[in-house]
């Protein structure tokens, strides 16, 4: 089996809702062993509880986003992940939500990160040397 690649939620919704980045987010389809974190369910199931207002729908819809995509959902303990959050989160200076995703990806042992967050984007360097992680945008994958 080829090394897992995280999914950032952001490329699950944009292969799924269409969205500007829908022509590089569609290139998932040509990976294997697609993985994220339990962060990205909770953020799917908040983008669609707003978006249609009804909670069966947006769970559904969220199970349905992971199953499109092709991603599979790998659990982490709590413990640890906080644990590592703090431990990076003083180390990239990223977002709460990005700093979890990151977080989850390493303890997962995924060599690869892929989001459109211009955010992590920019810091790909940094997340590369504290983690080991490579960080890539869809744009070229290798």
């Amino acid at each position: 089996m080829s090394d897992p690649h995280y999914v950032d939620t952001n490329v699950i919704l944009s292969l799924v809702e269409e969205d500007p980045n829908y022509e590089k987010a569609i290139r998932i389809r040509d990976i294997r062993n697609l993985v994220t974190g339990e962060v990205t369910v909770l953020e799917l199931n908040s983008f669609y509880s707003r978006k249609l207002k009804d909670e069966i729908k947006a769970k559904a819809a969220a199970l349905y986003s992971l199953k499109f995509s092709d991603v599979r959902v790998t659990e982490v303990d709590w413990n640890r992940l906080l644990r590592k959050s703090e431990e990076l989160s003083l180390r990239l200076q990223l977002k709460t939500l990005d700093i979890l995703q990151i977080s989850s990806a390493t303890l997962i042992g995924a060599p690869y990160f892929l989001t459109f967050d211009k955010d992590i984007l920019g810091k790909k360097e940094l997340v590369k040397m504290y983690t080991g992680i490579e960080v890539n945008e869809l744009s070229k994958l290798g």
